[in-house]
């Protein structure tokens, strides 16, 4: 699986195998979205994700049984208003879920 890092900062990759995204991650993401291949799985902050929110066609929330006072927002900024829709979800007896959302931009 190809790897990508989104950095404001970092200068050069320590792993061969990890290529460095230091331009517009949208840009990037909509590039690599037309080439050959396989979904792409982003994990990151909201900060990130709302950055590629326009590239974003479908979203796998993670729900915890836990309850935060803080913490890192799901998107950082403002978004267009959004409909979800419900594909895929699953229930853990420890109380996890996954829910799995087309988002209809």
């Amino acid at each position: 699986m190809k790897q990508y890092v989104v950095s404001r900062t970092l200068k050069a990759s320590s792993d061969p195998n990890v290529e460095l995204v230091s331009t517009d991650p949208a840009a990037f993401v909509s590039k690599l979205k037309q080439q050959p291949g396989k979904d792409i799985w982003l994990c990151g902050g909201g900060n990130l994700a709302t950055t590629l929110f326009p590239e974003i066609d479908e979203m796998i929330l993670k729900v915890h049984p836990i309850l935060l006072g803080a913490g890192i927002s799901l998107l950082a900024g403002a978004i267009e208003l959004t409909s979800l829709e419900l594909i895929d979800s699953k229930i853990y007896n420890n109380g996890f879920m996954l829910l799995h959302y087309r988002l209809k931009h």
